[in-house]
């Protein structure tokens, strides 16, 4: 059986796909490959010829689709639109879909209707059970995978179905599944569950020599969710991922995302930068505590943000975040606030979303309980787009949200704002690197470098004080930071202009909203018979 292993494209217009300014700056046209479609392939049997195709690098042939007895597509909610594209590609040709990834938990009537096999939640204990009803040519079959996969029993993905690993500048590597907290926005503890999964450090080590053996070049991103949701495995896991960097001459720089009570563990950061990660993605969303106990995000309200964003720093681990603005309860002056602490953060890369109540979380069903959720709004997890997809109950309305929100934006990303407030930070950032590790990256990173002295520091003249400022204090005074300042420059590229995106899109929906928004009410009462009261 020919298996076609198709994976959509993700919209250009997000703040996550920075896919233009890693072509420009490091000549590969994509961020990480499609993990999910690479570790289901290694379940499959071996009389099943495999062929993946990403669309993020390059679209399937006429060739591809002749060839393919049966289409497998893993998609997440923002590759949407791109999902359906492949989905009518299929049906036009009439090859069979199997389909399976998160967008099935977030839209699962969808996935039903698409798909003729259906895997929700985690695929590796169905997978004997979809094999079997492929071969039976038995369609119409769905699969509920659940969230208790023994992650030590995983298999290791077949990394070398990609035609060329360097098309890619992170390879992805899972470490755990799950998160022990209860965020309300949150649809990971939905599809994964709250109890936290991790492989071994043998099979982390086995993944990264598979990906060393095949020739790759750049970073690795542990995409876990919260890869200090068990902190005990983590730690575990770091010492031998440290031995194995030593053994194997430092071949990786490492990513991650982790809750902010990672600065509450000394060891753990000490085991972290040890292991050779440069850099952690943080979910802030909101200073204010009283959000953030409404929202459910326990972690985030003991002690003082900056002075834990200063002790991971202190660790030699960048920082770069998330926040959210539309939470119930929010004043007038949420705006400045966060705009303040996104100042004195000193965090450049400030990921500002506008809250979505995105499908099948509790945020969605108390909403919707309430009677404020705005079905007629498609939520499709791009927030940019059309913003929140409820109506807001705290002071301002929808339509001062995304007003406000596209001033927002624009303001953080401006050349000026962007270096003011992130320079500061980077020369705060401690941490040795062994020297090993400089000489394996040396080259990689000094192209990069070039590229965005050319672009940043030469050809455009609003950005070219700026960045020569950051730099040369940079390399005066702290230049083991640069790694994190070339990292930051590149996002930088892409979001100042997705900021002016979002101005134009958020212009553009104002003047002619979706049917069914509601722009200018603000709830005033609890569900489940919500008052509305106009804006005045």
């Amino acid at each position: 059986m020919n298996v076609l292993l198709l994976y959509p494209k993700f919209p250009e217009e997000t703040f996550w796909n920075t896919a233009r300014s890693v072509k420009r700056l490091w000549g590969r046209p994509a961020i990480m490959p499609p993990l999910g479609l690479l570790t289901i392939a290694s379940y499959l049997p071996d009389d099943f010829a495999l062929r993946l195709v990403d669309r993020n690098v390059g679209e399937e042939s006429e060739a591809d689709w002749e060839w393919a007895d049966v289409v497998f597509l893993s998609a997440m909610l923002a590759q949407r639109e791109d999902y359906r594209a492949c989905v009518a590609a299929a049906k036009r040709r009439g090859k069979p879909v199997a389909v399976g990834g998160p967008l099935t938990h977030a839209l699962p009537d969808m996935a039903a209707a698409d798909g003729d096999w259906v895997c929700y939640g985690e695929a590796e204990t169905v997978i004997d059970e979809l094999v079997n009803d492929l071969r039976a040519g038995r369609r119409g079959k769905h699969y509920q995978g659940g969230a208790s996969t023994d992650m030590e029993t995983v298999r290791l993905p077949r990394y070398e179905l990609l035609p060329d690993i360097n098309d890619y500048v992170t390879m992805d590597v899972q470490f755990s599944r799950g998160c022990p907290f209860r965020c309300e926005f949150c649809d990971i503890i939905e599809i994964y569950g709250r109890v936290p999964r991790t492989k071994s450090a043998r099979q982390i080590t086995a993944e990264l020599s598979a990906i060393k053996r095949l020739g790759f070049r750049g970073y690795i991103f542990m995409v876990d969710d919260n890869f200090i949701g068990n902190r005990r495995k983590a730690k575990a896991m770091l010492e031998q991922l440290a031995a194995w960097n030593r053994a194997e001459g430092y071949p990786f720089r490492y990513y991650t995302e982790a809750s902010i009570n990672l600065a509450d563990d000394d060891d753990l950061m000490r085991a972290m930068a040890e292991a050779g990660f440069f850099h952690v993605f943080i979910g802030i969303e909101t200073p204010d505590p009283k959000l953030l106990k409404l929202t459910q995000k326990m972690q985030n309200v003991p002690g003082n943000p900056l002075e834990k964003l200063r002790r991971i720093r202190a660790r030699g681990i960048h920082v770069t975040a998330g926040f959210i603005v539309g939470f119930d309860g929010e004043e007038r002056g949420v705006f400045d606030a966060q705009r303040k602490f996104i100042e004195a953060s000193g965090i450049g890369v400030a990921m500002v979303g506008l809250l979505q109540a995105i499908p099948h979380t509790q945020l969605a069903r108390r909403l919707r309980a309430e009677g404020r959720l705005l079905e007629p709004v498609a939520a499709d997890g791009i927030s940019t787009r059309e913003g929140i997809n409820f109506i807001p109950k705290g002071a301002l309305t929808k339509r001062e949200y995304l007003e406000s929100y596209a001033a927002l934006v624009r303001d953080l990303y401006t050349p000026e704002a962007f270096f003011r407030r992130s320079l500061p930070a980077l020369l705060d950032l401690r941490g040795n690197i062994p020297a090993a590790a400089l000489r394996r990256n040396f080259r990689d990173v000094v192209a990069v470098i070039a590229k965005e002295i050319y672009y940043f520091g030469i050809a455009d003249a609003a950005l070219r004080r700026h960045f020569w400022k950051a730099l040369i204090a940079l390399a005066r005074k702290n230049p083991s930071a640069l790694e994190a300042f070339v990292f930051d420059a590149s996002v930088f590229d892409h979001l100042r202009r997705h900021a002016a995106y979002i101005e134009r899109e958020l212009a553009r929906y104002l003047a002619g909203p979706a049917e069914g928004d509601v722009l200018d009410a603000i709830a005033t009462a609890a569900a489940p018979h919500t008052e509305l009261m106009a804006a005045s």
